[in-house]
């Protein structure tokens, strides 16, 4: 009898530690099924998903799994092996990276400041207007500011509020950099579903001083949700290796991307040219402890 409960508490035991490697659905949109042997099943909100099985997304669907193994996105149509996703995440992470991919995130926020003459131009500007048109312009502004200051500060969940004030009272113009700083905000929450529907409609022009912080922004979601090969590609296209400014983080994001899309060698150089940018840096020290 006694030997009959131990068997039962080992089965209880190695039971339970299976299962906590299952990964549960919290989220999806469209059509997302599981692989059982040969068929592959229909999922719903709940439900669990072996860590060693293997899922697949439809056309302008996404699938969020979280659990113990790690928390999952997956945006792009296709099959995925859990076991791979969850062999890259560990690849590409560092006990140091996410503070200093966040740190990284956040110093971008400071970029070049309004001072009262630019606000007092642009409110000259549009002294023809009538008052609401004027107004509505200045008050985006000074919300989208009060965001970008609490976004440096760590407060994402505030800085959201703010920026979503700010986009009710956007002008056509001001909405696109509202949107993107909407979007860093979210992301840095850990919300990478709805900072990527904050991201989806935004496109900066080529003078816009925030289109380089946007390319690496979409590629730190690419890389959020698993998608590195997206992520080489997108960084490849929109080189910032010449900009002072971002160019380590740059250099950063492109090392992730390679090792996650199994491009080691890609990803060594990488990582060693943001190490070279500045080794005492939060990026520099997460770099470096990659490369070993």
């Amino acid at each position: 009898m006694r030997k009959a409960s131990m068997a039962a508490a080992l089965c209880l035991l190695v039971t339970a530690a299976v299962g906590a490697q299952d990964l549960s659905v919290v989220y999806m949109e469209g059509d997302a099924q599981v692989r059982n042997g040969s068929a592959w099943n229909d999922l719903a909100v709940g439900d669990a998903v072996p860590a060693d099985s293997s899922v697949r997304v439809s056309r302008k669907g996404c699938l969020e799994l979280k659990g113990a193994a790690g928390d999952f996105f997956l945006n792009r149509e296709g099959s995925y092996a859990l076991a791979d996703l969850i062999a890259a995440r560990q690849k590409t992470t560092s006990r140091g990276a996410p503070n200093a991919l966040a740190n990284s995130l956040r110093y971008l926020a400071k970029g070049p400041q309004r001072s009262q003459s630019t606000a007092a131009g642009v409110r000259a500007e549009n002294k023809g207007k009538d008052d609401t048109d004027g107004w509505v312009e200045s008050s985006a502004q000074v919300f989208l500011e009060a965001g970008k200051a609490l976004i440096r500060a760590g407060r994402f969940d505030q800085a959201i509020v703010q920026l979503n004030e700010a986009l009710d009272a956007a002008t056509d113009e001001e909405t696109p950099e509202i949107q993107y700083w909407l979007a860093a905000a979210t992301e840095l929450s850990g919300d990478i579903r709805n900072a990527w529907k904050d991201l989806s409609n935004v496109q900066p022009g080529a003078s816009d001083t925030w289109a380089g912080d946007f390319v690496l922004l979409k590629a730190k979601l690419m890389e959020d949700s698993s998608d590195y090969q997206a992520a080489v590609d997108w960084l490849t296209a929109n080189d910032l290796s010449s900009d002072a400014q971002r160019a380590q983080l740059y250099f950063f994001l492109l090392g992730l991307a390679c090792r996650g899309a199994d491009q080691e060698e890609a990803a060594q150089q990488a990582l060693s040219r943001a190490v070279t940018l500045g080794p005492e840096t939060d990026l520099g020290k997460a770099a470096t402890e990659l490369l070993k």
